[in-house]
């Protein structure tokens, strides 16, 4: 059962492995996607059908007809990688092994839906994957095994989440070993350790320059790929005017710096104020340090661009001493 493109190496994993046998996989239904909203499959079906696996996609995973159509295939155990459906006592019971769950975080931290995003938000030094033993409750389930991953300066949610999957592969496949063989070890959470990574939410992505630079960093990272982290062009040449945004500026990259010596020290910048231009905007933030744009994606442009780029193509739009939107009007 999985949904995500992160799913797909664990299906891979498991169609592939010579001891194992792919009776059926679920996914989410068809739903609308790309630029023109049309209703296609996800990307776990599309893996399922090249493989002549047979797909299904209940609205409610939970409904009597499904668990049914289960209990036909009588499956050994159900394996359960970003799915995106809560299972219910009755399906968590139905195989022989039980369910096992694939989470990248090592539970009981981070228990919830964004957990490589929070891994990075809060400074992680490290994550990885834990292999668990499914019961009612969210992420609360007996670990059957970690595998972990120091989270290096460079890490985006992307980057890590394609390294985390592939190690998580192996791990799957040695926990499904261990449940048929009945040598697999099975050791409850601590709860009084858990932490929680609700979902992201758009709105969460608006940069707020009051904040330390580190902290802005870091959200940039862990929101790369998606819902991706954002600001606004001055709205007009009175960029002291901040009745309504600007441009669209979405950022995926960029680096803590010092601010240049020549500026001012008192009093200081405002957030939001751009110091320099060469090498990309370097953007003051509220602990007086500041931001060097690395990658950015302007509104409206098909590909992302780099900070120096964007510097020489937009000077007329954005120039030293204007000051990007402080976080306020509605996400595009």
């Amino acid at each position: 059962m999985g949904s995500d493109t992160l799913s797909c190496t664990f299906l891979t994993a498991l169609i592939h492995a010579p001891d194992v046998d792919v009776a059926a996989v679920v996914t989410q239904p068809d739903r609308e996607r790309g630029r023109r909203m049309q209703v296609l499959p996800g990307p776990v079906k599309e893996l399922a059908l090249m493989h002549c696996k047979p797909v299904f996609s209940p609205v409610k995973v939970n409904e009597t007809e499904f668990l049914d159509t289960l209990r036909h295939l009588a499956p050994d155990v159900i394996v359960v990688m970003a799915y995106g459906q809560f299972l219910g006592k009755t399906l968590l019971a139905l195989p022989r092994l039980g369910c096992v769950n694939l989470h990248v975080s090592i539970l009981p931290r981070h228990r919830g839906a964004a957990p490589i995003q929070y891994a990075i938000l809060q400074g992680d030094r490290e994550t990885g994957v834990t292999a668990m033993m499914m019961d009612p409750g969210m992420d609360t389930g007996d670990i059957l095994g970690v595998v972990r991953r120091e989270i290096r300066p460079d890490d985006t949610t992307g980057s890590l989440g394609l390294e985390l999957v592939k190690q998580g592969a192996d791990l799957m496949l040695d926990v499904l070993r261990g449940l048929d063989a009945g040598t697999a070890v099975r050791n409850p959470q601590d709860a009084a350790l858990a932490t929680y990574a609700p979902k992201i939410a758009k709105e969460q992505a608006l940069v707020e320059w009051s904040a330390p630079a580190a902290s802005i960093e870091r959200m940039i990272r862990a929101f790369n790929p998606k819902p991706c982290c954002h600001t606004f062009l001055p709205s007009g040449p009175d960029p002291s005017c901040c009745a309504t945004p600007g441009a669209l500026l979405k950022i995926l990259r960029a680096a803590v710096e010092t601010p240049p010596p020549e500026l001012p020290s008192a009093p200081p910048p405002a957030p939001g104020t751009v110091l320099a231009m060469k090498r990309g905007p370097l953007v003051a933030t509220g602990d007086g340090l500041a931001l060097r744009l690395l990658e950015v994606l302007p509104e409206g442009k098909p590909r992302a661009m780099t900070g120096q780029d964007f510097a020489n193509g937009y000077a007329k739009k954005l120039a030293v001493g204007d000051r990007l939107f402080p976080g306020l009007g509605a996400v595009r």
